[in-house]
């Protein structure tokens, strides 16, 4: 482990993006199809621009004022996209389709809410999912049928009563049941955990910006500095993770190599 300072560690996160840029002539298919490397080459590109995205509103409001929050809740879709394409690739071949099949199912759930709101008790509602649906999915429907009751048994599970229940996501299980079969178990509880207080705006956001006085409660977005550097502590160590994989898959670049992006001290 390293004790960087928040500029040192912004550094980091830029000569880990510049590494990630080698991919601009394409890689090679393996250990799948065409959809593992698309998927492989998606999550890189997430994660590319969620690192230029915390570097860029870091240019704009500086240290003082940036805004932890929104930084936080960026490196959180950093680390499930890194533990995502972990869990992937552990058995593409059989996770791949089941990861874009699930489409379908989010299509199907998408359409029945249309079509339950149609008739909600707020007229604004009712009036909304009307357009929505004369104008989207009424010309849809037997077709995003079809789709769901091709792969809808992929994500569905029988209960001890012998009951069936469907996924609540693409894999049937938690992040942390994935982290922890990824052995990302240890970010999960140390990292994932902060990061999702922000996103879930517990009270840990309060305990961030509420300042009490002695004439009332003040509000402040001042950013600790503190935060500041977990903000890209946070993302370079999930990009680190990302390369890393990637790396090892495509052969675009050496363990060594992303581990010289940290040598800024």
């Amino acid at each position: 482990m390293l004790f960087l300072t928040v500029d040192q560690h912004k550094e980091v996160l830029r000569r880990l993006v510049d590494l990630g840029g080698r991919t601009a002539n394409g890689v090679p298919l393996v250990q799948a199809d065409l959809g593992y490397t698309s998927l492989m080459l998606c999550f890189l590109l997430q994660n590319l621009s969620a690192s230029e995205t915390l570097l860029r509103v870091s240019s704009s409001f500086g240290n003082e004022w940036y805004p932890v929050a929104v930084g936080y809740t960026i490196a959180r879709t950093m680390f499930e996209v890194d533990v995502t394409a972990h869990y992937i690739t552990n058995a593409p071949a059989e996770r791949v389709p089941q990861y874009i099949h699930f489409t379908e199912v989010l299509n199907k759930h998408a359409m029945d809410a249309c079509k339950k709101h149609r008739s909600s008790k707020d007229p604004q509602w009712r009036e909304a999912m009307d357009l929505l649906w004369q104008n989207y999915w009424a010309q849809r429907e037997s077709e995003v049928v079809r789709k769901f009751d091709s792969v809808a048994t992929q994500f569905t599970r029988m209960n001890k009563n012998g009951k069936t229940s469907e996924f609540q996501n693409w894999t049937g299980k938690s992040i942390r049941q994935i982290a922890t079969e990824v052995d990302h178990e240890e970010a999960y509880d140390i990292f994932y955990a902060e990061l999702s207080s922000f996103t879930h705006a517990d009270v840990h956001l309060a305990d961030h910006y509420l300042q009490l006085r002695s004439d009332g409660p003040v509000w402040s977005q001042k950013a600790r500095e503190y935060d500041v550097g977990n903000v890209f502590r946070h993302a370079a160590s999930f990009l680190t993770c990302y390369l890393e994989l990637f790396g090892r898959q495509f052969k675009t670049w050496t363990e060594a190599e992303v581990s010289d992006c940290w040598n800024v001290s």
